[in-house]
């Protein structure tokens, strides 16, 4: 099978999307660290809305485009929660979080999620961004991708959950490096190998 890339194009905004803001963010402050693949930064900015309202986010990427780990961001992100004060900032004013979805560890726990379904295979047929779009919204959260960011909010009192996706991109399951499940066949299968992500903060409500 030949090496492929699809590029998936948003076509409308649905369901809950990313924020628009209201006016140019103020940088606040800008963590960077050494990964073992190359440099992670965290940009923290602040952003006034129209109606006053001041709505702070934290943007993760890598400057040179070098591969991340979701471990090792978490250890990053400890780092970032703990500084949040000296900057005037508290963890529980943290909005949500962007960022690109590509960490081999990420793409492998959805790509085995993903080929479990078969809600995600028909998805596929439709060739519609509105169609695949929400299920990998819904494959981030529910496949444990990002279990590791969890457990670093969890003892701030906080949970995150992906709320958007755009610009995702596709490859085929083998390239993903994780094992099909079961008797399923994955050698056609297009799997998530990149995404923007919006993952919202939000205090953890004990039921």
């Amino acid at each position: 099978m030949k090496r492929m890339c699809i590029l998936l194009v948003l076509a409308a905004i649905y369901g809950t999307t990313f924020r628009a803001l209201a006016q140019e963010p103020e940088a606040l402050k800008t963590w960077r660290f050494q990964g073992k693949a190359g440099a992670v930064e965290m940009k923290l900015t602040r952003v006034v809305e129209k109606a006053g309202a001041k709505t702070t986010t934290l943007n993760i990427y890598s400057p040179d485009s070098s591969p991340r780990s979701v471990a090792e961001e978490a250890e990053f992100l400890a780092t970032v929660l703990e500084d949040l004060p000296k900057v005037g900032v508290s963890a529980e004013s943290l909005a949500w979080i962007s960022f690109r979805f590509n960490e081999l560890e990420a793409v492998r726990r959805v790509a085995n999620y993903a080929a479990s379904s078969g809600q995600w295979r028909a998805a596929l047929k439709t060739k519609k961004a509105s169609t695949v779009y929400p299920l990998v919204t819904l494959f981030l959260n529910s496949s444990g991708a990002y279990k590791e960011w969890d457990r670093v909010f969890e003892q701030h009192g906080l949970a995150l959950k992906v709320v958007g996706v755009e610009e995702v991109i596709m490859e085929p399951f083998p390239e993903a490096g994780s094992n099909c499940p079961g008797s399923a066949d994955c050698s056609d299968l297009l799997v998530p190998k990149d995404a923007l992500v919006q993952m919202n903060v939000d205090p953890i409500t004990h039921r």
